[in-house]
């Protein structure tokens, strides 16, 4: 196609948006926009490159007849209505596995800040208190470890976790034939009976969708530690709760939350937070898994290349 008409919704960096600039027919920055302003102009655009900020359902995608491709800067696809997108003969990229390393490297350092009460020592002795006993960790070696979804995160995980002596155990509803070394394809009644650490690694869908719920917790046969790099919707925090009170879940890293806008929760959403914030046993980071300069690279990378490609076609 001739040089397209491109809006960028979300902010990129400038060596990115220099290189959409010299690509582009005509070019939109809304980088700075508010979410409302950004589908006020779907309309005009043809390649639409977003990260998280819009929402594309389907009144979004049927105000935008002229649009023909779309790049996510990411790896989840829970807030694109894929199949009408794709009904529309609207081509849409993301970049898969460009963030896997970073998120699988989190996990393995959130489950040694839990399981050696790393961010809890730092704390008491930058606050004059020097609590060895009260600190004594838990080894990773000759634990197991299940992980749930091993796709490109799951998988990156799993190669991270390879070097401390645990036994790893990996179910996948969708995928067969991936055991190796150092993982076992597993079923999840294996891992409800063996783990000691349960790590998530799944999109968000109607069928994943508080996935990690008190049924899900009651299952296990020994107290778990609990990692969650995927999406906040798949755990249901009252149960995580639950759990975390009654000593069935030792401990909680999570990146990803429920309701991720802070300033936005409900009173019943603010009561869990707060609740989550106060354990000693809980990390909590904003979303963050896969958010490495190099992974940053990677992507940015793909939509260019993507867009080039497309272009030319």
């Amino acid at each position: 196609m001739n040089k397209p008409r491109i809006l960028v919704v979300d902010p990129f960096p400038d060596p990115f948006l220099e290189e959409i600039r010299q690509m582009a027919g005509e070019v939109r920055f809304l980088c700075g926009a508010s979410p409302a302003e950004c589908l006020e102009s779907l309309p005009w655009a043809e390649i639409l490159v977003i990260n998280s900020k819009i929402n594309l359902d389907r009144p979004a995608l049927d105000s935008a007849p002229d649009l023909k491709l779309v790049c996510r800067a990411g790896v989840g696809l829970d807030h694109i209505d894929v199949p009408y997108l794709e009904a529309k003969g609207i081509k849409l990229v993301n970049a898969p596995g460009a963030n896997a390393r970073p998120v699988g490297e989190q996990a393995v350092g959130m489950l040694l800040a839990l399981m050696h009460r790393i961010c809890v020592a730092n704390s008491q002795v930058k606050d004059h208190k020097w609590l060895r006993e009260a600190n004594r960790g838990t080894e990773l070696g000759g634990k197991t470890v299940g992980i749930i979804g091993y796709g490109n995160t799951g998988t990156a995980f799993g190669n991270c976790i390879s070097g401390f002596g645990m036994e790893v155990l990996a179910y996948d509803k969708y995928k067969n034939g991936y055991g190796n070394g150092h993982v076992k394809e597993s079923s999840m009644e294996e891992i409800f009976a063996n783990a000691d650490v349960v790590t998530l690694h799944i999109p968000l869908t109607a069928e994943t969708h508080y996935l990690a719920d008190a049924t899900f917790f009651e299952r296990f046969a020994k107290p778990i530690y609990f990692l969650n790099l995927s999406r906040g919707p798949v755990v249901k925090t009252c149960d995580l709760l639950t759990f975390l009170d009654n000593g069935k879940v030792l401990g909680a890293g999570l990146d990803v939350l429920e309701n991720e806008k802070l300033d936005h929760l409900t009173q019943v959403q603010t009561e869990e937070f707060e609740a989550l914030a106060a354990r000693e046993n809980v990390i909590l980071t904003p979303h963050i898994g896969g958010w490495s300069f190099e992974s940053l690279d990677r992507i940015n990378n793909a939509m260019l290349d993507t867009i080039c490609d497309f272009i030319s076609e």
